[in-house]
């Protein structure tokens, strides 16, 4: 049990990480857009 846990987390720790990552840069990606914007108009 303890041994099947470990694996799923180490799965799953890359994958999150992935995650994480592609949604912060979106979210960079749409503030920076927003504020080019703003300081262009």
């Amino acid at each position: 049990m303890f041994s099947e846990v470990t694996l799923i987390s180490l799965l799953a720790m890359p994958v999150v990480s992935l995650l994480l990552a592609y949604f912060s840069i979106e979210t960079i990606k749409m503030i920076s857009q927003k504020w080019f914007e703003e300081s262009t108009s």
